[in-house]
């Protein structure tokens, strides 16, 4: 007779879910989209911090709101362009993201999706075995610091478009 065992739990993982635009990339400040790869820019300490949470056995998560993304205001191939090369600088850095959830609503739409709200992940996390007191996110928004508080774990806060690698070290992710 063959019986199954099982031993435990999976093993729980640490995840940095991280914002974009004025986390990772410089939003400029007037119309808040990077729609052209010309306006990409990739901020300071984010190649360097994303290299150490990788190697610090961090999952990486982008989750992002894209304000009215696929409309004829911001149509998606002027998303998709830096998109893509922000995706391939990473790769070329040997920076690998787990997942990319990006919420394309307006706010007025009150969707399910949008940071803070957890819609994008719910699924991820009912199939994930999260380290909450491992994992983060982290962002330069109030909604940041609220996704992060209706995920139940840490927040780290980050000046806009200000130094990627000096928020993860004040946040305590390394010392």
């Amino acid at each position: 007779v063959y019986k199954e065992v099982i031993l435990g739990k999976p093993k729980s993982k640490k995840y940095a879910f991280l914002d974009r635009d004025g986390t990772l990339i410089f939003e400029p400040q007037d119309t808040f989209q990077i729609d052209s790869i010309k306006k990409l820019k990739i901020l300071d300490g984010v190649i360097e911090g994303l290299k150490k949470l990788m190697s610090n056995g961090y999952e990486l998560i982008m989750v992002t709101n894209q304000d009215g993304l696929g409309t004829n205001q911001f149509p998606l191939l002027n998303f998709q362009a830096p998109q893509n090369k922000l995706l391939s600088t990473f790769e070329e850095n040997g920076i690998k993201f787990k997942k990319i959830y990006i919420c394309s609503h307006l706010p007025s739409k009150k969707c399910g999706c949008r940071k803070p709200k957890t819609g994008l992940i719910k699924k991820f996390l009912r199939e994930t075995s999260l380290d909450k007191n491992g994992s983060f996110v982290c962002g330069d928004r109030t909604s940041d610091q609220l996704f992060a508080k209706n995920i139940e774990i840490k927040f780290l806060p980050m000046q806009t478009n200000g130094n990627f690698l000096n928020a993860l070290i004040q946040g305590g992710v390394f010392l």
